[in-house]
């Protein structure tokens, strides 16, 4: 629900939100749902129970009069500027998160629930029936109707705030003058939503068509309407000169204030034009069908393949003539396109959903209906059933086509300094079987690059877990490294050649066994690592061997099981070989882990995959593709008995050789119920244990030769106006000069421990507001794709505007802002009146909800809730000052955030801390010889020198959105620059002309033609 609802409502009247206000809303929220529901849905309902999770969260148990349940969680949060509210909907587990801005007045919060349940209502019954949504609405000003007239999700929102509206009029409770006011609130809805005609009755020509449209929407819309509203509506549905002279004055003192409402929204958002049409559309403005979005995607693949090897071949001629390209640079794609600056050059190897082999990402197009309004896409348009899981081949024609909007390159790069001092990016093609070019491309970085590559890499098997994990063999040898330095300091001999050496081996990738063998030959500089630290500093150092030699233990494991032991990712993105082993093991147990069970499970239909590692998380559970692998492959009845499930912790890797001599995998684990010791064998392994934390992959040279120079870097948070998290930022300061880079995507929210370190609690809290932002309820998570794609569409807008002249676009915090800090709502003790709304004897339970987290259905007598209007206003968030790179922060991690960590698995997945495996017992190895040196760096400034890219023609007047009836969709257009004006006709789907053929791009903007 947005302000376009009601353009009375403008933010800037609304109040700072902040955790006081957030607790109002919610015991509001608590007091008044009983009375919206059975206004709302009528003869529909037949109880609603408040209930609350032991960590304070509130819900309700509906139970309709179709015998079916739902659980509806209700949170106040910041939400953007223009969103009074939104409602996840999860059709899959029958979950619904509203989530209410926190900047709302606790009168206005009844009338905006009641358009939550109005679409909530509607999704369900829509749902189960198996129909896609109405895509048009219906319910609009003006006098053209959509083709079919029926009632959209958004209009049945609609129509609950209208029933509302209806019932306060009238209700024996209120004043007087509150009735009057609601009465006025009815009538003013009637203009935007098309039921009453605008134009002056003198004005035949556009008055009879609005009568005439205004008819068929009160028609269409009757079975909906309560009583109430029929009633008023026979008083109010009619043009201004035939109301009474009060309606008549009430009605155009709306209209004034609509029209002031107007002008204030649009001077804020500064809506601009664009020439990007909508991913996923034909040239008439129409969803490509499901039987072509297959071939649909192969041929986006090939014509994305033929603007790569134009930009690249445009890249080579200005490098060959002496000139060094000076360009916006974006390395990474993925959903983060969405905020893809067509005037920048695109970087990306086309990864992940371009190479997942499964049928598609693991939300139904219920679960991700937001992509409308952030990516532009019409999801609905790409599954069968609006409950199934959005198809793969639809994904990857949305990025493609968002990829090609600019000069793109199919290939990887990373961050470098020039001999001056610049920042440059070092790009290298991807040949057909995946390998990188031998020759890099040079390109100057004009502004901040972006990165956003994606997850992070995974975590080895037996890597020390907890408060003082060590989550790497690079973290490992830089905490040894640091310590070296500071003995190094204190004239201890061979600790300054210790580190030297290590850090050379590091960056030439010497295997694991070599770099603790060479620590364990020196066993005095061994020794005094762990002297005089403290006991934490003491336990950090001693798990640092303990990663290494787990690390030797899974390097090991993959030389001797070829193609056998592998990364989650590797199973993700199809680099492997399923049939290479007949018993897999899966170790770990969140999102990544079971989708490569599901994936191994489909190519192999001879495989069996046990999955060990602790519960899976809840939020599996409220996701579509978890329950129907559980349901096809287990143990359960009809299963195939292909998939079993093991609860134990898991340390390093381990092997043995079978009676002919191959190299097999066992896992020793305590059974949970008889405590009874078992083994786990297998002749193929794969680890998904969750991410490590590291740099992105295209900033790790580049920090490296800025510490090699003696430089720091710094991050901070990046937030919008409206608090909503952006990325984080980080700061090369080298040779007396600051490079800015951006992390967008999935990466941002796995922050780099050595820069945002532990200690600080960051990543916690960061966590935590992502769970809060998005519940397990909702069956998504923070770093998933539709929550990306709103980001990154956020970030694109926010860049924009800070581009634009704002300086507070783009907020740089060392923390989290307060408005995020979840309020105490306090125990579920006496809070309950007993009572039963008024459609009879209350028949709800907690069916459906999380076992272990109700603390009651609503006995006892109810606590008074805090009087509206009563919070109080957040002081203003300054902008924190980039924290140093190894600065020790003082505050301590939330135990919110570090207790619901675990539930967002597709950052880490939530298994139990690793059993901690002994120290190397390896015998000390050969004295150390130095790695080689990496090879030098660009010498950009000897011959080339920076260019700025030509001035292009100004691009051609967009032409309107192809799609303007899907709610919000003009918001994914909105702060992205104009740009792509020469581009080359892409495939779409037309049915007067064939598919495009092979012939080569003409070159296209910005590549100086």
């Amino acid at each position: 629900m947005d302000t376009s609802a009601d353009p009375q409502i403008v933010m800037g009247t609304l109040r700072p939100g902040g955790p006081a206000q957030q607790q109002d809303l919610v015991w509001a929220a608590r007091r008044d749902m009983g009375a919206v529901a059975a206004v709302v849905l009528g003869d529909r309902l037949t109880s609603l129970t408040p209930a609350q999770t032991e960590d304070g969260r509130q819900y309700f148990v509906l139970q309709d009069s179709r015998g079916e349940s739902a659980q509806i969680w209700v949170d106040a949060i910041p939400l953007t500027t223009g969103a009074i509210a939104d409602t996840a909907t999860n059709t899959a587990s029958q979950n619904y998160v509203i989530r209410v801005s926190d900047r709302l007045p606790t009168a206005m919060l009844g009338r905006v629930l009641a358009h939550e349940l109005g679409e909530l209502a509607a999704v369900r019954e829509r749902a189960a029936d198996g129909l896609a949504p109405v895509r048009d609405n219906l319910l609009r000003e003006g006098a053209e109707l959509p083709a079919y007239q029926e009632l959209s999700t958004a209009d049945r929102g609609r129509i609950g705030e209208l029933n509302w509206l209806a019932a306060r009029s009238a209700a024996p409770d209120l004043s007087p003058q509150q009735q009057l006011e609601a009465r006025a609130q009815f009538s003013a809805l009637l203009d935007p939503y098309g039921i009453r005609p605008t134009a002056a009755m003198s004005d035949e020509e556009a008055f009879r068509p609005q009568e005439r449209a205004a008819r068929v929407r009160h028609r269409v819309s009757a079975d909906f309407l309560s009583a109430g509203s029929r009633r008023l509506l026979t008083t109010l549905a009619h043009p201004m000169e035939n109301l009474s002279p009060a309606d008549a004055t009430a009605l155009q003192a709306s209209r004034d204030a609509a029209l002031r409402a107007e002008r204030q929204v649009e001077a804020f958002i500064g809506r601009r034009d664009v020439t990007m049409p909508m991913p996923g559309y034909d040239q008439n403005g129409l969803p490509l069908p499901r039987d072509e979005l297959e071939p649909a995607a192969e041929r986006w693949a090939e014509y994305r393949a033929q603007v790569s090897e134009r930009t690249v071949q445009t890249l080579e001629g200005q490098l060959a003539e002496g000139q060094l390209p000076l360009r916006k640079v974006v390395i990474g794609g993925g959903a983060s396109l969405t905020g893809r600056d067509p005037e920048a050059l695109l970087v990306d190897g086309a990864g992940r959903w371009h190479l997942d082999p499964g049928a598609g990402i693991v939300q139904s197009a219920d679960q991700d209906r937001d992509l409308a309004q952030w990516m532009g896409v019409d999801p609905y348009s790409a599954v069968e059933d609006p409950r199934h899981r959005i198809s793969i081949h639809a994904v990857r024609v949305w990025e493609d086509q968002l990829a090609t909007q600019g000069d793109v390159v199919n290939g990887h790069a990373r961050l470098r300094l020039g001999q001056n001092g610049e920042l440059l990016a070092e790009v290298r093609t991807l040949g057909e079987d995946g390998t990188e070019s031998a020759t890099p491309l040079w390109v100057a970085c004009d502004g901040t690059p972006s990165i956003a590559t994606g997850l992070t890499p995974e975590l080895v098997p037996g890597m020390p877990r907890g408060e003082l994990a060590v989550e790497s063999r690079g973290e490992a040898v830089r905490l040894i490294s640091d310590r070296l330095r500071e003995l190094e300091g204190q004239g201890f001999a061979g600790a300054g050649e210790m580190r030297a050496w290590l850090t050379r081996a590091e960056r030439s990738g010497t295997d694991a066994g070599t770099v603790l063998g060479a620590l364990n030959s020196y066993a005095e500089l061994k020794d005094a690592l762990s002297a005089g630290l403290g006991a934490a500093d003491e336990t950090r150092m001693g798990n640092c061997f303990t990663a290494l030699d787990s690390t030797q233990k899974w390097e090991a494991a993959r030389t001797a099981a070829q193609g056998r032991a592998l990364l989650g990712d590797e199973v993700a993105e199809s680099r492997f070989d399923p049939h290479a082993a007949q018993e897999w093991i899966v170790v770990g147990s969140g999102g990544t882990a079971v989708a490569n069970a599901e994936i191994i499970l489909i190519q192999n239909p001879d495989a069996h995959v046990t999955i060990i590692g602790s519960r899976p998380p809840p939020a599996l559970q409220h996701q579509v593709q978890f329950p129907a692998m559980e349901a096809k492959f287990g143990h359960g009845e009809g299963g195939e008995k292909r998939l079993s499930f093991v609860e134990a912790r898991v340390g390093a890797i381990e092997t043995y050789q079978d009676e002919k001599g191959e190299t097999r995998f066992q896992v020793p684990y305590v059974e949970k119920g008889t405590k009874e010791q078992k083994v786990a064998r297998s002749d193929g392994y794969v680890t998904s244990l969750g991410r490590t934390n590291p740099l992105p992959p295209a900033l790790q040279v580049l920090a490296d030769e800025v510490r090699d120079r003696g430089g720091e870097i710094s991050g901070d948070l990046l937030f919008d106006k409206d608090d909503q998290y952006i990325g984080y930022g980080l700061t090369f300061a080298v040779d007396g000069r600051e490079h800015r880079v951006d992390v967008d995507g999935a990466a941002s929210w796995q922050l780099p421990r050595e820069i945002f370190t532990p200690e600080t609690g960051i990543q916690g809290r960061l966590n935590g507001m992502g769970v809060r932002g998005l519940p397990s309820e909702t069956g998504n998570a923070a770093p998933g794709f539709s929550p990306i794609a709103r980001q990154s569409a956020l970030r694109a807008r926010a860049v924009a505007a800070a581009a634009a002249g704002d300086p507070e676009a783009v907020r740089r915090l060392s923390t989290i802002p307060d408005r995020w800090r979840r309020p105490d709502l306090g125990q579920d003790q006496n809070q309950d009146t007993g009572k039963e709304t008024d459609k009879g004897t209350d028949k709800g339970t907690d069916k459906g909800t999380d076992k272990g987290t109700d603390k009651g259905t609503g006995t006892g007598t109810e606590a008074k809730p805090p009087a509206a209007g009563t919070g109080s206003a957040t002081p203003h968030q300054e902008k924190a000052k980039p924290a140093p790179e190894h600065e020790q922060g003082h505050e301590q991690g939330q135990g919110q955030g570090r207790e619901r960590q675990r539930e967002q698995d597709q950052v880490r997945e939530p298994d139990p801390e690793p059993v901690p495996t002994p120290e190397s017992a390896t015998a000390p190895g050969p004295t150390p010889t130095p790695a080689p040196s990496p090879a030098p760096g660009p010498a950009s400034a000897s011959t080339p020198t920076p260019v700025t890219a030509p001035t292009t023609p100004p691009a051609p007047a967009p032409a309107p959105s192809p799609a303007p009836d899907i709610p919000g969709s003009h918001l994914w257009q909105m702060g992205v620059p104009r740009g792509g004006g020469n581009r080359p006709p892409a495939p779409v789907r037309k049915p007067e002309q064939q598919p495009p053929g092979h012939e080569r791009p003409e070159p296209g903007v910005d590549m100086g033609e």
